[in-house]
């Protein structure tokens, strides 16, 4: 017997949507997001049961998006959680020299509609500056300018009402997803030069535009990558967690481990990796990063 659909429901085989059909799938996201019964604030409290998939940075990898999506098969396992960040910002440009990573945000918008609470995303630095319209560079390149002409080549002169719902359904996105077991997840975590004032009511209360801005607490959790151990045991700490599971900073194993709290993972390109949860285990640091697994091993299920 198949599930009765609701409202907010979307047919996953429908394609070549217009501009309507689309800022309407990224509006019913955003709203998904901002809604869901997981979340208090702006964290995810994920359940004692099942397990939860977390993966880096993707920037534009369609192979590792999708790959990781279909093993994930959230639609056989109920209790299965898959935790993404930053899909924008690369992967291969057209004969344009457009960047067609856009694709991605509507790919997890439809994810979310479907799955619900099973699809989550965190706020990324990338994220931020699309929310901003402001530019970003990544490896010395400028990445928004392309970004935005990939989207232009799509939808022409509509590309301003598109790229707008990106920007609502980005704004909607949780700043951390965080676990029984001790473990918090987000983009990156603040240096020891940004702790001493750090707002950690961005946690728990609405945000507003101020705090989106260069030089608040909001910034530096998605953009600050000196972490110290010094640092992360005064986070944690202060987020009662034990484990801190972040993406942000490219490394080629695709696993960084600056402290013995912090597991950094980078999941784009031919040494991506994940990590697997087991939600109701506590686990050490040492152990989970022996876990973490390249996605181009993976096959479907």
């Amino acid at each position: 017997m198949t599930e009765a659909q609701n409202d907010w429901d979307i047919d996953p085989e429908q394609s070549h949507l217009g501009v309507g059909e689309i800022t309407d799938r990224l509006d019913r996201a955003a709203i998904l997001m901002r809604r869901d019964p997981l979340r208090r604030g702006n964290v995810l409290y994920l359940p004692t049961a099942g397990d939860a998939v977390v993966v880096g940075d993707l920037h534009g990898d369609v192979e590792n998006f999708r790959r990781i999506v279909n093993w994930a098969a959230l639609h056989r396992n109920r209790d299965r959680y898959l935790i993404l960040q930053e899909l924008i910002h690369g992967g291969p440009l057209d004969d344009q020299g457009a960047d067609t990573s856009c694709r991605l945000l509507e790919e997890a918008a439809e994810l979310k509609c479907r799955f619900k609470s099973q699809f989550q995303m965190v706020l990324s630095n990338h994220d931020l500056c699309e929310i901003l319209g402001s530019n970003v560079s990544k490896s010395g390149q400028n990445v928004s300018a392309p970004f935005w002409r990939g989207i232009e080549n799509v939808y022409h002169e509509a590309w301003p009402e598109v790229h707008g719902a990106y920007r609502r359904f980005l704004a909607a996105l949780p700043l951390a997803v965080r676990t029984t077991t001790g473990i918090f997840i987000s983009h990156s975590t603040p240096d020891q030069e940004h702790l001493p004032n750090f707002d950690f009511s961005i946690f728990d209360r609405p945000l507003s535009l101020e705090d989106y801005l260069q030089d608040g607490s909001l910034y530096s959790l998605v953009w600050d990558r000196n972490q110290s151990q010094q640092a992360a045991d005064q986070f944690a700490k202060a987020i009662a967690a034990e484990i801190l599971v972040t993406g942000h900073q490219p490394s080629m194993p695709g696993i960084k481990t600056p402290t013995t709290r912090h597991i950094i993972l980078t999941s784009d390109g031919a040494l991506g990796r994940f990590l697997m949860l087991r939600l109701n285990v506590q686990v050490p640091h040492r152990v989970l990063v022996r876990q973490v697994t390249k996605i181009r091993t993976l096959e479907d299920k």
